[in-house]
């Protein structure tokens, strides 16, 4: 299985994206906006306007700064 974190920001919605990847497809995200922190997962796919990326790893234009270990993604993870 590949494993593949990424970090995001959107500035035309100022969110800041989080999503694990398992084999191309996303597993879990976490949205940062500057009045919600929204955690989703296969599990919670949806919440609220919130929802999981359901596009391929492959349909994003991510540069090598968008690429983030388990370790940090892990620690925002945990700060639910």
């Amino acid at each position: 299985m590949r494993e593949v974190f990424i970090k995001k920001y959107w500035a035309e919605e100022n969110i800041l994206f989080y999503v694990h990847f398992q084999d191309g497809r996303a597993v879990r995200q976490i949205e940062v906006t500057p009045n919600h922190k929204v955690f989703l997962s296969t599990e919670n796919p949806i919440e609220g306007e919130f929802s999981l990326y359901d596009q391929s790893l492959d349909d994003l234009q991510l540069d090598q700064k968008d690429f983030i270990t388990a370790a940090v993604f892990e620690s925002v993870w945990g700060k639910r």
